[in-house]
Parts: structure tokens; sequence; C-alpha cells
């Protein structure tokens, strides 16, 4: 009887491996899928920042335009302008368990496509005075133009990938010109062509933590 329960045990022991193995295979699969679609993305995105590069430099070197000291942030191909670095002691981004803490912000806000056209902006004379909203939940162009550059945790420093050193804090301004994929990318939505770079205007009314 002991050699049976030994001989199930073993055998049991093997199907139990036998399946972990399946299970990593198939996450080991699962894996490498997602790795080839972020691969083919990441193409996709840099062959459309690469061909909507020269029209981005145009607009900010066009003195209509109003960028006076614009700078290109390599990484994304956004071409930027602080124009008021806002109260630096009014917030301070942090890392959680689970990664970047998404504050609450405040703004006013203006939102144009190269040609001029405006699709969206807060207008003091209605209702829509301000927008309030999580950081997480607008575009990346936006989590780009607030985030710093890195944020200090535990010790140690690490990159978010932020435009500015510091971020956008309360009392804010900047101006920006994005490539599309970090805008609406692929989507068209009612006054703004997919793949259309977008020109906005963020001031910073107010900015705090999530309750």
């Amino acid at each position: 009887m002991k050699h049976i329960n030994k001989l199930l045990f073993l055998i049991f022991g093997t199907i139990i491996l036998l399946t972990a193995c399946n299970k990593n295979d198939d996450f080991d699969r699962i894996a490498e899928e997602q790795a080839r679609q972020d691969s083919i993305e990441n193409a996709r995105r840099k062959k459309l920042i690469e061909e909507q590069a020269p029209l981005l430099k145009a607009y900010v070197e066009d003195p209509q335009n109003e960028f006076n000291n614009p700078v290109l942030d390599t990484t994304t191909g956004i071409w930027f302008e602080v124009l008021q670095p806002g109260q630096q002691d009014s917030y301070t981004y942090k890392l959680g368990a689970n990664g970047l803490i998404a504050p609450n912000i405040e703004v006013k806000y203006k939102g144009q496509l190269l040609n001029g056209t405006v699709f969206d902006e807060t207008d003091e004379t209605s209702t829509n005075e301000t927008l309030k909203i999580s950081l997480a939940q607008v575009i990346l162009a936006w989590q780009f133009a607030f985030l710093p550059q890195s944020i200090d945790h535990n010790g140690q420093s690490f990159p978010v990938n932020g435009l500015s050193q510091h971020g956008l804090k309360k009392e804010s301004k900047i101006r920006f010109v994005t490539p599309s994929p970090w805008g609406y990318d692929t989507d068209a939505r009612d006054k703004i062509p997919a793949n259309s770079p977008l020109v906005f205007e963020i001031e910073v009314v107010d900015i705090g933590d999530s309750m």
C-alpha cells in the first residue's frame, strides 16, 4: 500500500509539474506575443513622430505662433515652452506601491490644430470656466506636460519622462505642440481629424492628491 501511495504521489507530482510547465509555456508565449505587439506599436509611433517632426518644428519657428524659447523633448518629439513655473512648493509628485500617484488637476486650457482651428477650450464667460479631472484620465501629451522628469522615492530617483525638471505646479503655465500618437492618435474626434498633431496651452489653477 505504501508503494502504491508513493507511486500515486509521484504520478500526481509529475502531473503538477507538467501542468506548471504548460502554464509557464503559456505565460512565455503570451509575454512573447505582447512584446511583439509592443514592438510593432512602438515602431508605428516612431514612424509617425518622425514624419510629423518637420511640421512641428515649422510651427514653433513661425513667429505668428508666439513660441519664444521652445524646447524639443527628443524622447517624445514634443516641443514645449514653460511660460510660468508656478508655486514650486504647492505639490509634490509621488510614487506609490502600484506606481505613480496621479493627482487631481484643475486647469484652464485651449487646444488647437496646427492650422489654428480651436477644437476645445475653457471659457470664463461660460459654465466651462475650468476643467477638473484626474491626471490619469487625460491624454499622454498632457501627462508628459504635467509630470517632472524624475521623482524621488525612498532615497532613489526614478525617471518618469516628464517634459520639465519639476513638473507643473499650481499657477504653472505651459504651451506645447505634440505629435499625434500622444494626442488622439488614429481616432477622429469632432474637429480633430485622425493622426493630428495638437497644440495646447494650459494654466494650472490647482493640483492636489486624489481623495
